[in-house]
């Protein structure tokens, strides 16, 4: 049994916190258990049609498609908080995504689509650009600043986790060849357990990528791997327990997670700063005393950061937002920023996954398997630094309107949005604008 933490949910508790979109492991399945969320369901095959794979009691059992309820999830666990970072959503749960069906046939190929955005129903204020087709075997995506812009991807392998190039924007190309591998030496041999982390960050010289291992709560043992893939000397293997995602700026990664290097003090945002080498690590923002797990990580155009953590109890993904001032002033001076008495983005609802947008966010909103939209929120700075920043009220930017295509990941290109979408069409990764 696959046990992908960025996606699971048991009762009570997480066997596992991804991937976006999105990884902290909270406990262990047990040895007679068939899945412990419906991720793990899909070697079951496809099911009939108006049916989905659920995890139930844990065993995999077919229940009806309702668009717009969490089918996907645990019986009576409500949401999970796990994403991939991403770093990206479970679209894998969408029997309405896959190419058929046990009865040979797609239920979905009546169905109207647009070439780029399949059934997924643009909002006014946003437009399309281009599109390009990616593999599967990519679960997170950077960008280098523009006008050229090249990108990066974590791939998954037989062997693990991998950095590859992406070519440039828009011509979207998987590399021959790996740059590196994101798994420490240490962690490579046959029977060691890994958890993939599915974000990818960069921070303008570097990509940073992570896992974890079998472990409890903040103190999950984890490594992140640090890559120039310009110079390619070699990836550089730091300890991050519980790393679940992670964005960079100029020369620091802000890594939310249990710790960094030598500095782990329960969950929160930790900087890696890699101007020079070694690399120094300080907790910048903390969680209240009791959360679920770590959560989603994003940094707006200007600077202002969206950090989040997951609910005790029912592990629903909150988020507030903290201005470049106050996280420079936090790296200085080794004292936290405290999240909670920081603005906080209103949601909503849960959220799977989260991206820069211009001088905002964007997230997917709605429990795994269950996307409801991605929506944006504008960022506006203080009037001075250390004023809070202000919050935009939701701004709809694609809709579902059914389970024939499903949002796979977010990223961004410049000061527009990178959206993954997937249906029976394939696999695409689409820009979106804002603007007519």
């Amino acid at each position: 049994m696959r046990t992908d933490m960025k996606r699971m949910g048991t009762k009570g508790q997480r066997a596992a916190l991804m991937g976006a979109l999105l990884a902290v492991v909270l406990g262990g399945t047990g040895c007679g258990s068939e899945c412990v969320d419906s991720f793990d369901c899909r070697d079951k095959g496809t099911p009939p049609e108006g049916q989905l794979w659920a995890c139930q009691e844990e065993k995999c059992i077919q229940v009806p498609v309702t668009p717009g309820t969490d089918a996907g999830t645990d019986a009576g666990t409500g949401t999970d908080a796990g994403t991939d970072a991403g770093t990206g959503t479970d679209a894998g749960t969408d029997a309405g995504t896959d190419a058929g069906t046990d009865g040979g046939t797609d239920p979905c190929v009546s169905v109207p689509r647009d070439a780029a955005l399949g059934t997924l129903k643009l909002q006014s204020g946003f437009t399309v650009g281009e599109s390009a087709p990616l593999s599967t075997e990519v679960v997170a995506v950077a960008s280098t600043p523009g006008p050229t812009y090249s990108l990066f991807a974590l791939r998954e392998t037989a062997t693990g986790r991998d950095f590859f190039s992406l070519g440039t924007w828009p011509d979207v190309k998987l590399g021959d060849a790996a740059l590196d591998t994101v798994l420490a030496p240490a962690d490579r041999a046959v029977g060691v357990t890994t958890f993939p982390s599915y974000f990818l960050a960069y921070d303008g010289t570097r990509l940073l990528a992570g896992y974890t291992k079998n472990g409890t709560g903040a103190t999950a043992p984890g490594s992140v791997a640090v890559l120039d893939p310009a110079t390619r000397d070699g990836a550089t293997y730091v300890s991050a327990p519980s790393n679940y995602t992670a964005v960079g700026i100029t020369d620091t990664f802000f890594i939310n997670g249990g710790g960094v290097d030598t500095v782990a003090d329960g969950f929160g945002v930790y900087a890696l700063v890699t101007s020079a080498k070694p690399y120094t690590a300080v907790k910048v923002v903390s969680f209240p005393a009791q959360v679920g797990g770590s959560g989603f990580s994003a940094v707006a155009d200007n600077g202002i950061a969206v950090f989040g953590y997951s609910e005790t109890g029912t592990y629903v993904n909150v988020a507030h937002a903290v201005s470049p001032a106050k996280l420079s002033a936090a790296v200085s001076s080794r004292t936290p920023v405290v999240l909670t008495a920081e603005p906080q983005v209103a949601v909503g609802s849960d959220f799977t996954a989260a991206s820069a947008f211009g001088s905002g966010v964007a997230v997917v909103r709605g429990p795994y398997g269950a996307a409801t939209d991605v929506s944006r929120f504008s960022l506006t700075p203080g009037l001075t630094g250390d004023q809070p920043v202000s919050v935009g009220a939701r701004e709809p930017v694609l809709t579902v309107a059914d389970a024939c295509t499903s949002v796979d990941l977010l990223s961004s290109l410049g000061s527009d949005l990178l959206v993954v979408v997937k249906d029976s069409n394939g696999r695409r990764i689409v820009r979106i604008r804002q603007g007519p």
